[in-house]
């Protein structure tokens, strides 16, 4: 097999497809491996996504500077090899992308510096990359992005549907066109918030740490005012958009369209900001009420679990929302049922008083000390579960 690397530049990006047509493979599934070897050549080619499908092995694979940092795989496949290559004469190729579901970008040759071999576990390379382009990295990681764009991204990160950051999703399509970023540059941004994010620190949930420092400010914003940032963010969105405030939210804006000045500007401020929470907590709970399991958007309110008006921290933290039908809602911030910190469903004493009546068992007793639906990121906080609890009537 004839493996030549000449009509290919450095700092280019290719997909497996046009490679195996190139080089001569019946199908591109021949290049799916991580690291390939061609029959009968003296040359490795390594396929290395940094942020990989959550369904593939996770190896820790980066670059840092002129270096590659790779876990090589759990059948230590041609591991030897590459630890022997320059000794023996043969090159190793890179391929690297940021993300998965995008072409690689040709390194070019590179050689390892440093490993730790391993037996039950990916042995560790770092390799050097000897004909490194001094732009790549910076091109694809860390290329200038104003504070306006990244607010974008965060605000569509907060309503993202199943943390789904994949370039051909239609709404980082959508955006990216809106702020004239590349489909991949938002999806790298959007990993680099799910590597700060805190839940997702605290629960093992992986995301991006290359050019996440530089997205870092945002979060820390968003900490320290929640409420600001999540209204600039929309500001911002709309004036992409040719729009204002008044004509993303116009339902909003009706309400007070007989008032004026500060009044109006805070009120504005308070629904638009409860209109993004709401959109949170749709997308959580993937549009359904946890305990019913209606899945019209129209009937569905995102409640506080602590009040907006008793936690002015946590208005918008999406731990504090739970996704119900307008019924239960209004149930639930009436006292009249509640949950428990294991997530089951408690009837009040005084909803009880109602047992003998045909409401009672269709819409409440069938669900009693049932589990609600909890969704897979952001559950619930028992912490505010039980500020709840010790105000419920359970006896």
């Amino acid at each position: 097999m004839h493996i030549s690397f000449d009509l290919l530049k450095i700092g280019e990006s290719y997909s497996r497809v046009f490679l195996a047509e190139i080089w001569g493979y019946a199908a591109y599934q021949a290049l799916a491996r991580g690291v390939v070897t061609p029959k009968g050549v003296s040359k490795i080619i390594l396929f290395v996504t940094s942020k990989k499908q959550e369904s593939s092995t996770q190896y820790s694979d980066k670059l840092i500077n002129e270096y590659l940092h790779w876990e090589g795989p759990n059948d230590h496949f041609a591991e030897t090899r590459m630890v022997n290559a320059r000794y023996n004469g043969e090159e190793i190729h890179l391929f690297f992308r940021t993300i998965h579901h995008s072409n690689f970008t040709y390194f070019g040759k590179i050689e390892v510096v440093d490993v730790e071999l391993e037996i039950n576990r990916p042995s560790r390379f770092i390799f050097h990359l000897n004909d490194y382009y001094s732009n790549i990295v910076n091109e694809t990681i860390s290329e200038y992005w104003s504070r306006r764009q990244l607010l974008t991204v965060f605000n569509l990160y907060l309503k993202l549907q199943s943390r789904n950051f994949s370039p051909d999703n239609p709404d980082i399509i959508y955006l990216s066109k809106l702020i004239g970023k590349s489909v991949n540059s938002i999806a790298i941004r959007l990993n680099n918030l799910a590597y700060i994010d805190p839940y997702n620190n605290q629960h093992g949930i992986v995301g991006l740490e290359e050019g996440a420092d530089q997205i870092q400010s945002i979060w820390n914003e968003f900490a320290g005012s929640q409420e600001e940032l999540v209204f600039e963010s929309e500001r911002i969105l709309a004036e992409y958009q040719h729009k204002t405030i008044d004509d993303i939210h116009p339902e909003i804006v009706f309400d007070f369209k007989n008032l004026k000045g500060e009044v109006k500007e805070r009120l504005v401020k308070t629904r638009v900001n409860q209109s993004v929470f709401r959109q949170m907590i749709l997308k959580t709970y993937e549009s359904r009420c946890a305990i019913s399991g209606i899945d019209l958007p129209d009937l569905l309110v995102a409640g506080h679990i602590k009040p907006w008006a008793e936690d002015e921290h946590n208005r918008l933290n999406p731990e504090n929302g739970v996704c119900l039908s307008n019924l239960y809602d209004r149930a639930y911030e009436k006292g009249l049922i509640c949950i428990d910190t294991e997530y089951k469903l408690l009837i009040s004493k005084r909803l009880k008083a109602e047992t003998n009546k045909e409401f009672y068992q269709r819409f409440f007793g069938e669900f009693e000390y049932k589990p609600i639906r909890v969704p897979k990121t952001y559950q619930p906080k028992k912490e505010f579960l039980e500020y709840r609890l010790e105000r419920f009537d359970k006896s």
